[in-house]
């Protein structure tokens, strides 16, 4: 656990979730990387759904599903379209 880095760049924050998703990776536990994606840029219900997999994976206990109250998306795709209309 000595090779984490303390740091805020994307670059630092991908080294050290690859590191995560190694030590995960030889316990059996894979993780999308499109949650690890959401959790690295703050998308809201990405910690959620990384926390639900693990507690399901440590505990043996399946969380039952709860329909979020908007669709899930880590992607910046309403901001991005926003933007297109934005005019200077």
């Amino acid at each position: 656990m000595d090779c984490y880095v303390n740091g805020l760049s994307m670059e630092i924050i991908d080294v050290n979730w690859s590191h995560v998703k190694e030590a995960l990776a030889k316990l059996g536990i894979v993780v999308p990387q499109r949650i690890i994606d959401g959790v690295c840029n703050y998308k809201e219900g990405a910690a959620e759904l990384l926390l639900g997999q693990l507690y399901s994976y440590f505990t043996g206990h399946e969380i039952g599903r709860v329909e979020p109250a908007h669709p899930v998306d880590f992607t910046d795709h309403a901001y991005q379209v926003s933007y297109m209309h934005f005019t200077f």
